[in-house]
């Protein structure tokens, strides 16, 4: 589908909302009270999504004062979590370029949306070390400069947690990583007429040797060290310095950095790239297509990607995309359009 409009007609609100019944939450990482409209005091999304022969009716609400809810054929869920893997979504914003391929933080945010979707163990263990995460650096915060027995006894009861919780998080990250290299080069290569090799890594501490195996246990053993090495370090920073919520995912061009060498182009091709490995990924993980959503896809890209683009997404089952004004007829053939000022 072809949703098109001049801007500020809503046509971004549209496929904000589409992701938001797929993850429970705003893909940018907003908070919730930016999607409230102006004046308003709430949002409520409805849509009926369809797998094979089966259907879900999804309604996720947010209010001001009531807070957000989510339901599923009529039922509310227990955590607004539970929505992810009822039906999958692939964003793309051309926003999000710069953002993304800029932030180390948003890039492991790619990386967590990308794996809770399709492991609940995933999004447990994020959740549980973000909340093992919170109580270490209190207890860092609160002993700065001294430590007694007892918070010295404490802090390693949390590192031991961290360590293990972090060991499986970084061990699953890298799995994923690794299915997702192939689908990202040729990605790139089909897009970009082959002018350069794009590639992605995961950085990460490995006290153990570039040669060793990355294995769970070797994992935990290198950031439980990592972190009792650096612990005079956090003491006197009050914060925790080191695991998967410092790791980096760096994409490159050629083997050069791309967020230091690569123009806004060459980016956003980039990040396209990574979003069509994103969709061949889930289909593979779960069997079940998920469905694309590109936001302003054609703005900057000239006639060659654009048209390598469109080839590409003629593979995957539900396209949404959006365009301020209509595309040549070659960019949109097969596509159903809406315009939303008339």
């Amino acid at each position: 589908m072809l949703i098109g409009g001049a801007n500020g007609r809503g046509k971004s609100n549209i496929l904000e909302a589409v992701s938001y019944l797929s993850i429970g939450k705003s893909v940018r990482g907003d908070q919730d009270t930016q999607a409230v409209p102006h004046d308003g005091h709430y949002f409520d999304i409805r849509a009926v999504c369809c797998d094979g022969p089966h259907h879900h009716q999804l309604r996720l609400f947010y209010g001001l004062q009531e807070g957000k809810k989510i339901f599923c054929n009529g039922t509310p869920l227990p955590r607004i979590a539970d929505v992810l893997g009822i039906f999958k979504t692939v964003h793309f914003s051309p926003e999000d370029v710069a953002l993304v391929m800029r932030f180390p933080a948003q890039r492991r945010r790619l990386l967590d949306i990308l794996i809770s979707q399709t492991s609940a163990a995933y999004l447990y263990d994020l959740q549980q070390y973000q909340r093992v995460l919170a109580q270490r650096n209190q207890l860092l915060k609160v002993s700065r400069g001294s430590l007694r027995d007892s918070d010295g006894q404490a802090l390693d009861t949390w590192d031991h947690q961290l360590a293990r919780l972090g060991a499986r998080i970084r061990l699953r990250r890298l799995e994923v990583l690794g299915k997702m290299q192939e689908g990202i080069a040729l990605s790139y290569a089909r897009l970009s007429a082959q002018r350069e090799a794009a590639s992605a890594e995961y950085q990460y501490a490995r006290l153990s040797g570039e040669d060793a195996e990355a294995s769970e246990e070797q994992l935990f053993l290198d950031l439980e060290q990592e972190l009792k090495s650096k612990r005079a370090t956090e003491l006197q920073a009050g914060h925790t310095r080191c695991g998967p919520h410092r790791d980096n995912l760096v994409f490159a061009l050629d083997g050069h950095p791309a967020d230091t060498f690569a123009s806004g182009g060459q980016l956003k091709t980039l990040l396209i790239s990574w979003k069509m490995a994103e969709m061949a990924f889930l289909g593979q993980e779960t069997g079940q297509g998920p469905v694309l959503l590109l936001d302003d896809v054609f703005s900057e890209l000239d006639t060659q990607r654009s048209e390598a683009l469109m080839e590409m997404v003629e593979d995957f089952e539900q396209v949404i995309l959006t365009a301020p004004k209509r595309p040549e007829e070659k960019l949109r053939k097969g596509f159903a359009e809406t315009w939303l000022d008339g």
